[in-house]
């Protein structure tokens, strides 16, 4: 199961705290907590892109819902307490959602990210097949994330994809290719994105 968080900076906050207590939160997680793997940590840069801002992709491999049983439990306890108070005060969680990969996740650092937010206009199958082509079209750009939302469980429009792009100029390329798309899928909104700290506000 893919788990996505979708965050905000509390007003008030400066920014340097904000940075400070989030990378806290995401890395110590990530460290951790080895049932969990935080494939993006990316905070909308160059204000391209829709609100919330800044975006956790966490890879649940061996788990589906039961994973959600076994935070319970972890935050229930107290355990985690060390990162998520400090990530409280800074942070807001807006929204999240429990997803399907539809491809493999690619664990991506340091990167320039273009983020898609997609409907759904056809089946998991041909989504899969349609990004399968774009990959191979655009084979300098990794394809980070390809998934959906299982059921209503994540906010619209359901379906997200971050490639990893060379650099900002490599837009370009990429930017206005789903303008006349209308299936299998049908673009919502886009975005570019930074590694948590590296974003330009």
């Amino acid at each position: 199961m893919i788990y996505i968080e979708y965050m905000s900076r509390r007003p008030g906050v400066e920014l340097s705290k904000f940075h400070e207590f989030m990378l806290k939160g995401l890395e110590g997680w990530d460290a951790g907590y080895q049932e969990d793997e935080l494939i993006l940590g990316m905070s909308r840069t160059w204000r391209l892109g829709p609100e919330p801002e800044h975006i956790a992709v966490w890879d649940s491999p061996q788990a589906g819902f039961k994973r959600i049983d076994e935070w319970e439990r972890i935050f229930r306890s107290g355990a985690a307490d060390h990162l998520e108070e400090p990530l409280q005060r800074v942070a807001r969680i807006d929204a999240a959602g429990c997803y399907e990969a539809l491809l493999g996740p690619v664990r991506a650092r340091k990167g320039t990210y273009y983020a898609e937010f997609f409907r759904a206009e056809g089946e998991s199958s041909a989504i899969q097949a349609f990004y399968k082509a774009r990959r191979r079209q655009h084979q300098q750009f990794t394809l980070n994330l390809l998934v959906h939302r299982i059921g209503r469980l994540g906010p619209d429009p359901g379906g997200l994809a971050v490639w990893s792009l060379p650099n900002f100029a490599a837009l370009s390329e990429i930017a206005a290719e789903l303008d006349r798309v209308h299936e299998p899928i049908r673009l919502e909104a886009a975005g570019a994105y930074a590694d948590v700290g590296q974003e330009i506000i």
